[in-house]
């Protein structure tokens, strides 16, 4: 049977859903004790989070500091056009507080300053790559410069599951 690279991709993405899936509701249980027992609760506390950390140009940061790697203030800036260096600076000591990057002081003359992703940075970043890649796979932004050879593991891991 012949497969095309949408189908594997279709595949692989529902195997994902479904295994994180499973994993949430294991940590559920796990964490029974320290989650709210009403959704609405939950909901309040989801909210929450994503309107602090997912708020306007917070994502942005995120994505720029896990795909270009550490870099300084003024670079932020031009990869992210339309932002105001007033607007950044907030937003950064936001996700410093929160623990999502960290501010080095490069000690040369004259001092610069470099943004990395922390540990609890990277893993939300992570986290949020398959949605990024899912996104940029339904809406056809993927960019093909030459024929794709799926690895022979994946293709036959796939005909099998």
């Amino acid at each position: 049977m012949q497969y095309t690279l949408q189908d594997i991709l279709d595949k692989r993405f529902r195997e994902l859903r479904e295994a994180i899936a499973a994993w949430s509701k294991e940590t559920v249980v796990v964490s029974r004790p320290f989650v709210p027992h009403k959704s609405s609760e939950a909901a309040e506390l989801n909210l929450m989070l994503v309107r602090t950390i997912f708020s306007k140009w917070s994502i942005e940061i995120l994505t720029v500091l896990y795909t270009l790697k550490p870099m300084g203030f003024e670079g932020l800036r031009r990869s992210l056009k339309g932002i105001s260096s007033r607007v950044l600076s907030k937003k950064l000591k936001m996700l410093e507080d929160r623990g999502l990057i960290e501010r080095e002081v490069l000690n040369t003359r004259p001092p610069k300053v470099r943004y990395a992703l922390t540990e609890k940075g990277l893993t939300v970043s992570t986290l949020g790559e398959p949605v990024i890649l899912y996104l940029r796979f339904k809406e056809g932004l993927f960019l093909i410069r030459e024929s794709v050879t799926v690895p022979s593991e994946i293709f036959v891991r796939t005909r099998e599951g």
